[in-house]
């Protein structure tokens, strides 16, 4: 499991360089740094076993989320994540592609991208015959360290969108809402005036 972490990490640097390129992010100024706050960052194991259940229609593996992190990578045994559509407001089971990984864009690259990129609504359903195991790995940065709109992407014409965060607002938000109400934590980053804070 060490090795996988730390292999699963460096295919997590790379896609973050990548998708802070995509954004044509100033190199000196932001990709550099950020890449380093995120190679010295948080990374959080999630290791998770479904068991069968003989009516999965009645149940859910974990409820409906996202997460606050920069990028999510997953790894998973057999079918059972499914993602939110939000043109259609639908469920939408993700094929299961032997050996894959699959990658999620987590709260805080919403907030960084000034919602370019979205965050992506997910749920784990159960199996009726076959036991689900999942291996989440959430990247982000330190537990203080704050995640803001990237400077490069706001102007007169593209205001800040979101506040700025961290992990630790992030647990201090889980201790104080239910998820399974369908809070979402980058709900309360959103800045509904449009007004830069």
């Amino acid at each position: 499991m060490g090795r996988y972490c730390e292999e699963v990490k460096k295919v997590s640097i790379e896609l973050m360089k990548a998708l802070l390129e995509s954004l044509n992010l100033n190199p000196k100024t932001t990709i550099i740094p950020l890449t380093k706050k995120l190679e010295d960052g948080m990374q959080v194991m999630a290791v998770n076993c479904y068991p069968p259940c003989p009516e999965p229609e009645l149940a859910l593996g974990l409820p409906p989320h996202s997460d606050y992190s920069c990028l999510t990578i997953v790894y998973q045994n057999c079918q059972g994540l499914e993602i939110m559509d939000s043109t259609t407001s639908s469920w939408k089971l993700v094929p299961h592609v032997p050996h894959a990984l699959q990658v999620h864009v987590g709260d805080h690259f919403e907030v960084l991208s000034n919602g370019l990129f979205k965050s992506i609504v997910h749920r784990a359903t159960l199996h009726r015959d076959r036991t689900r195991l999942s291996i989440a790995s959430l990247f982000s940065l330190g537990m203080d360290d704050k995640m803001g709109v990237a400077t490069e992407l706001v102007d007169d014409d593209d205001k800040k969108k979101y506040r700025e965060s961290s992990f630790r607002d992030f647990i201090d938000f889980l201790a104080s809402n239910d998820i399974a109400q369908g809070k979402n934590f980058i709900d309360t980053l959103k800045i509904q005036n449009n007004n830069n804070d």
